[in-house]
C-alpha cells in the first residue's frame, strides 16, 4: 500500500486505539483504577502497534528488531506518562467520564507518538 507514513501510522494507530479502548473499558469495568487501566491498556496496544509500525508504516526488516523495540517501549513510557497525566486532568478537573477522557487523550497524543516513533524508535 503506497500511503504516506503519517497515514500508515494512523491506520496502525486506529487498530491500537480500538485495542486500547477495549482493554481499558474491560479493566475499568472490572474495578481497576482508571490510571492503572490506562497504563496496562497502553502497553498492550503499544506492543501490537510496534509490529504494525515496524513492518507496515516504516517498512523495516528483521534487523535490529529488539533494539528498535526497546526504543519503542521508551517512547511508550513517555507517551503513557503523558496520557496518564492528561487522563487524570480530564477526569479529575474537567469531570469527564474516564472512558471518554481516555479516548480524547489518545487522540491528542497521536502526533507526539508519531514524531517520537519516527525520529527515535525507528530512526527514519
Amino acid at each position: 500500500m503506497n500511503l504516506p507514513q503519517p497515514a500508515k501510522f494512523v491506520l496502525v494507530g486506529a487498530s491500537g486505539y480500538v485495542v486500547n479502548l477495549a482493554t481499558f473499558s474491560f479493566l475499568y469495568a472490572a474495578d481497576v483504577k482508571y490510571v492503572a487501566a490506562s497504563i496496562l491498556a497502553y502497553f498492550l496496544s503499544n506492543a501490537l502497534m510496534y509490529l504494525g509500525n515496524r513492518y507496515f508504516t516504516f517498512s523495516l526488516g528483521h534487523g535490529g528488531f529488539w533494539t528498535a523495540y526497546l526504543r519503542y517501549v521508551g517512547v511508550g513510557v513517555v507517551v503513557a506518562a503523558l496520557n496518564a497525566a492528561l487522563l487524570a486532568l480530564l477526569v479529575e478537573v474537567i469531570a469527564l467520564h474516564a472512558t471518554l477522557a481516555q479516548a480524547i487523550s489518545l487522540l491528542l497524543l497521536t502526533p507526539v507518538a508519531f514524531a517520537l516513533s519516527k525520529r527515535w524508535s525507528f530512526r527514519v
